[in-house]
């Protein structure tokens, strides 16, 4: 066989699906996490809209399917007002706005692979995903109508870019 393992069968694992909806998962969730998560989201999404598929951000190569799960993962925390384990504060869509106000400010301090000027869009854009009832299905789907809006496309073409 080859280096995949799609030959290995694990039928030693079952899952239910109230697995998959179960929020009582091993490990904790820090203030440090969910800064880390806000800092993803914000970064590599800002350095997407700038034309950069993958970022280099704290040591680790990032890319969409990073801050998808950082999105994603936020807004489960806010569904289900998640505690950190660290600080006890509730993850709340105001914990997580301040949060997102506060990491904007340091990423438009720094040296980046993104442009300080998408970082409001960013911005706005994480925050109305983390108080949504249900998040969208891909950051990349929902913004693809901004990077056609700068390539020139005209407004009543961009419901048709997807």
């Amino acid at each position: 066989m080859g280096s995949t393992q799609y030959h290995v069968l694990r039928e030693d694992v079952n899952v239910a699906a109230a697995d998959l909806v179960n929020p009582d998962v091993p490990g904790k969730i820090t203030s440090g996490g969910v800064h880390a998560n806000v800092s993803a989201a914000l970064a590599y999404t800002a350095a997407w809209l700038g034309g950069n598929g993958c970022i280099p951000l704290n040591h680790l190569m990032e890319d969409a399917a990073t801050a998808e799960i950082a999105r994603v993962q936020l807004w489960q925390w806010v569904k289900v007002g998640a505690r950190t384990q660290d600080t006890g504060d509730v993850i709340s869509k105001e914990y997580v706005s301040k949060l997102i106000d506060q990491v904007a400010k340091e990423l438009k301090g720094q040296k980046g692979f993104w442009k300080a000027e998408d970082i409001p869009l960013v911005v706005h854009y994480l925050k109305s995903q983390v108080g949504r009832e249900w998040p969208s299905e891909f950051l990349t789907s929902d913004l693809m109508g901004e990077l056609a809006k700068r390539d020139g496309v005209e407004v009543k073409w961009l419901k048709s870019v997807l």
